[in-house]
């Protein structure tokens, strides 16, 4: 049965699309209150990591949750966030040293945000409060997240509200004005940081913020192995703090704990949600590196930033709760292994469809761009709405894949999808996604022919 939006007291996202209730599910499946199952070939959102249905995690809050429910964390601490403090940084890279909780990754981002301009105030330096970040990324809701984010269908409704962000290049090689007569990376996007950096004056500059593989913005682009490294040289040279955003890609989607570690530097901050509560419960996490902590720490300083539900003992036990769930069973690893075979399967696939230009992404988050024209990569008009008719075909089929946001090629158009199930999933249920993309696919190559043909 299909919710009856005039009826509902919902404020629904989107009065256009009638959604059907999800009245259970396991694995990497949803059932709907019609009786239909639906592959979950996005991980809702890309947050679910261990899996729907996992009832172990409820059993074990309803035998605990009776000790603490919530305390406010300005006045207690509590045993939950200090295990699961101690859980993140077990796995997270060398030299990371504290994590502030929060309840996702809009949160995230703005404590970071925060969080590098009082440590710059505090150092004595107040005029760095300048941001940069790039175009084609995404780095949250709230004003001051959607100022960072390149996302420009998203940010235009808003754009009096605005914060003065400088966005730079992302390193879209597939689409790269510097790199399409060259044969491959010129790392000339790293270099108009540095040219970014010069013009508004170093002196001015808190932070770079950077989505470590990008998301929804523009599936799966992922920079070349030493984009990062020659980042934090830049950032470094002119004491900048750079923020990786692993809201999306960390906590064990690429089949690392931390997407960052396959680039070899280490941030001053890693940001992170989805995953580490795994749809279980509101949760998001800052983790910062030891020189922030201990000028904050040994300076016995007080951080000017703080949510009612940061820290919230329920959530950081479900969070306990997952991270151990993912420990046992491999799951910080075991995408990387299975999604070669998805990356493989799609590969495989845009042999056989000339609309398939691109195919990118890590582990179990793979980005897949249409085109009209592979050898000119020029994009399918958008007055055709290749995205929404796919997404529609494919749910139609019993799969549910994540439209990638409008305007990846530079704002102007072009049509992507964002692959990121489940870390559970096993590779018949990839093959379902992907017989169901390959159905999609044939029928959409049929609409466009008769469209041309009319």
């Amino acid at each position: 049965m299909l919710m009856s939006k005039p009826e509902s007291g919902i404020f629904y996202r989107d009065y256009a699309t009638r959604l059907p209730v999800a009245e259970s599910a396991h694995g990497v499946w949803i059932e709907t209150s019609d009786g239909r199952k639906y592959l979950d070939g996005m991980g809702s959102a890309g947050v679910i990591g261990i899996g729907h249905g996992r009832t172990e995690i409820y059993d074990a809050l309803a035998r605990e949750g009776q000790k603490v429910s919530y305390v406010y964390t300005a006045s207690f601490t509590h045993p939950w966030q200090e295990k699961l403090a101690d859980a993140v940084l077990s796995v997270a890279p060398k030299g990371m040293d504290a994590v502030y909780f929060v309840s996702g990754g809009s949160e995230a981002n703005e404590t970071a945000l925060k969080l590098a301009r009082q440590y710059h105030v505090e150092r004595g330096e107040p005029k760095r409060h300048k941001m940069i970040a790039r175009w084609q990324s995404y780095h949250g809701v709230t004003i001051a997240t959607l100022s960072l984010s390149g996302r420009t269908s998203w940010r235009a409704a808003y754009d009096p509200y605005m914060l003065p962000v400088v966005h730079i290049a992302p390193p879209y090689e597939y689409r790269c004005a510097y790199c399409k007569d060259h044969g491959g990376c010129t790392y000339s996007c790293v270099d108009e940081l540095e040219r970014a950096i010069l013009l508004e004056g170093p002196e001015t500059i808190s932070c770079f913020f950077a989505e470590t593989i990008i998301g929804t913005t523009a599936s799966g682009v992922t920079p070349p192995p030493d984009y990062y490294r020659r980042v934090r040289e830049i950032c470094d040279r002119y004491g900048i703090l750079f923020i990786a955003d692993e809201v999306l890609m960390g906590y064990g989607r690429t089949g690392r704990a931390f997407a960052i570690e396959d680039f070899g530097v280490v941030p001053d901050m890693i940001t992170c949600g989805k995953a580490i509560g795994s749809g279980y419960a509101p949760l998001g996490a800052v983790i910062v590196n030891e020189r922030i902590t201990n000028f904050f720490r040994e300076g016995q300083r007080r951080f000017v930033h703080g949510f009612t539900y940061s820290g919230h003992a329920a959530s950081c036990f479900i969070g306990l709760q997952v991270f151990n769930i993912m420990q046992r069973e491999g799951l910080f690893t075991r995408p990387a292994r299975i999604g070669e075979y998805l990356h493989g399967r799609l590969r495989d696939l845009q042999q056989k469809h000339p609309l398939i230009g691109d195919v990118r992404g890590r582990g179990l988050y793979a980005g897949v761009e249409f085109v009209a024209d592979r050898a000119t990569r020029a994009p399918v008009a958008p007055g055709f709405n290749f995205t929404g008719r796919l997404v529609s075909a494919m749910r139609e089929r019993g799969v549910i894949v994540g439209g990638g946001v409008p305007g990846a090629n530079f704002g102007k158009d072009g049509d992507h999808i964002q692959i990121s199930p489940p870390f559970t999933i096993e590779e018949e249920e990839i093959d379902i996604l992907i017989d169901a993309l390959d159905e999609s696919l044939v029928q959409l190559a049929g609409q466009l022919d008769a469209q041309a043909a009319a």
